[in-house]
């Protein structure tokens, strides 16, 4: 007879070993998750096309489309963004000069302080003689060894971004064989539910992320249009900022309001119309991401409440950094897939429910009916006696 606890012991055992080798081999396992994440999103158009296509050439199609697609975007936009930072660059003077002459003034009039303003000139001065002071010979060259050492950081990263399409490749081609490999692993005991549960997360999780994306980049539209309106020389940059940052929630908001506010600022000084109108662009874009593009695109996909998300996002970032808060709601999505089958069956379970039984035994003449009732069971059964019905019936045949 087989020890169960001691089973148990060894298989989660062999689990956590199994996840710290992982975290071990953490640079070397990204890529693949990477390649594996973006083989999910575009399996299903592999699969439409596979039907009419060659498997390999489907692949190779929808790789060809998505790049098309992003030097298409990069082709239009880069030359208004380059545009917007050369204003950007050129607009430092003038919010130097905005500040020294209108911020700080009303500072010192408003709150009674003492006044002062900023000198380009002994600002660079003072970060000089910090440098020179705190920084030797040696340290200059190790300086120059970590910025070497971030470049090659920057090369391998490079290559991570050229090798995780590759994967992505071989990933969508031997993908359907991949998924009956896994689903022959589960134990044939459990493969129904288990597939069920599966189901259900890949159903809110392909639901979810496709929506997201959707939201990110409509709410970028959105607000880059409405700052352009306004007249912020900088607006499309921002906007767009904004728009991929909305990728984690309340993120793009923040950093889009913070960033326009300081812009309308240096260039159109203390101008409440503007000012006003800015906020009121970050207002509306709220607005239409509550009222149309969640419910419409997202609906109750993750079923978390707002305290919830913002939770999420912030374990995310204290567990993975800035990769943790973009896979935090995804994850959240699944667990919650997870919780309510847990919670299911733990209301079914018996250390929910109570056991106890009863049991009732009527006679009525020939018939007997055994009642078993339990929270979980409600049984009856009925007996009938045919041995005196069958001596009855042999004392009435004729000879």
């Amino acid at each position: 007879m087989h020890d169960r606890t001691l089973k148990r012991i060894f298989i989660l055992a062999g689990i956590a070993l199994v996840l710290w080798v992982l975290y071990l081999l953490k640079p070397v396992v990204i890529p693949f998750v990477a390649a594996f994440l973006v083989a999910y999103l575009f399996s299903p158009v592999v699969e439409k096309l596979s039907k009419i296509l060659p498997r390999w050439l489907s692949i190779a199609i929808v790789f060809i489309a998505i790049g098309l697609i992003l030097t298409w975007a990069l082709w239009f936009v880069f030359p208004l963004v380059w545009k917007q930072l050369i204003y950007a660059r050129d607009s430092i003077p003038a919010g130097i000069h905005w500040i020294n002459s209108t911020f700080l003034p009303w500072v010192s009039n408003t709150f009674n302080v003492e006044r002062m303003e900023l000198d380009t000139d002994q600002i660079s001065k003072v970060v000089m003689d910090y440098v020179q002071t705190n920084y030797s010979a040696d340290s200059i060259q190790a300086m120059a060894l970590k910025i070497a050492q971030s470049g090659l950081s920057f090369i391998s990263v490079g290559g991570t971004i050229v090798l995780i399409p590759i994967i992505a490749f071989y990933f969508l081609l031997d993908w359907n064989r991949m998924l009956a490999s896994m689903r022959n692993l589960i134990p044939r005991p459990y493969e129904q539910s288990t597939l069920k549960i599966v189901g259900e997360c890949h159903s809110v999780l392909g639901a979810f992320v496709k929506g997201q994306f959707l939201v990110m980049i409509l709410l970028g539209v959105v607000y880059a249009v409405g700052l352009q309106l306004v007249g912020l020389e900088v607006g499309l940059i921002i906007g767009m900022v904004a728009g991929l940052c909305s990728i984690i929630p309340y993120l793009g908001f923040g950093v889009g309001i913070i960033a326009a506010v300081i812009a309308c600022f240096f260039q159109f000084g203390m101008d409440l119309k503007h000012l006003l109108l800015v906020l009121a662009v970050f207002g509306v874009g709220q607005l239409i991401e509550g009222y149309i593009l969640q419910p419409f695109l997202l609906g109750d996909k993750i079923g978390l409440s707002p305290v919830a998300v913002v939770f999420a996002v912030l374990a995310g970032a204290q567990l993975a950094g800035f990769l943790g808060m973009l896979i935090a709601l995804p994850v959240a999505a699944v667990i919650v897939v997870l919780l309510k089958h847990v919670r299911e069956w733990y209301e079914h379970s018996a250390l929910y429910l109570p056991q106890n039984a009863t049991v009732v035994v009527e006679n009525h003449g020939n018939t007997q009916n055994i009642s078993l009732e339990s929270e979980q069971v409600d049984l009856d059964i009925e007996f009938k006696n045919t041995q005196d019905n069958n001596e009855t019936k042999s004392d009435n045949d004729p000879l």
